[in-house]
């Protein structure tokens, strides 16, 4: 038998992936009271560019020698 695909790998001290700082995430940030409306801004802002991005493609279809 070969070796097992759950193969247990704990990362060195040499690790780069590892924070060396130790910054940990907080959830308590994430559950501020206006998480909602700023998790529904970051929404809009996508859609905006997204839909800004169409629109100058569709431009560029629209222009004569195109």
């Amino acid at each position: 038998m070969g070796h097992s695909a759950h193969a247990l790998v704990r990362p060195t001290v040499e690790d780069r992936s590892v924070e060396p700082r130790g910054i940990l995430h907080r959830i308590e940030d994430d559950l501020s009271e206006d998480w909602v409306e700023e998790w529904a801004d970051g929404g809009v802002q996508a859609i905006e560019t997204y839909l800004a991005k169409h629109l100058a493609f569709l431009s560029f279809l629209d222009e004569p020698g195109a």
